[in-house]
């Protein structure tokens, strides 16, 4: 029963610490990149985030289907990682690391 006690003590003590450390770094990722930049970028790849979204939307019904297509799910993921690699090029034309880009 202690032994049970001090595992879910330090259990709790690990998850509380993850915890923190996960919100610290995301306060000080926000400041890694110019304002200007996030902003260019967000424009500069607003059609081909909203393509991402209705590709990984439509990749999704794909997975509820029973009778699943595999030939279109692959040429959704193949879309989906185009589309992804576009993003990121010009994410880092831009400078931008992975934090600061939503």
């Amino acid at each position: 029963m202690k032994k049970n006690m001090i595992v879910g003590i330090a259990v709790a003590a690990g998850m509380l610490s993850f915890g923190a450390l996960s919100a610290s770094a995301v306060d000080s990722c926000g400041k890694c990149a110019d304002k200007q930049a996030v902003q260019q970028f967000t424009q500069e790849t607003a059609a081909l985030s909203s393509a991402l979204r209705a590709k990984d939307i439509e990749l999704r019904e794909q997975y509820t289907y029973e009778g699943i297509d595999i030939r279109k799910v692959s040429v959704l993921e193949t879309e989906l990682k185009d589309l992804k690699d576009k993003i990121n090029v010009v994410a880092q034309k831009y400078g931008l690391p992975a934090c600061s880009r939503s």
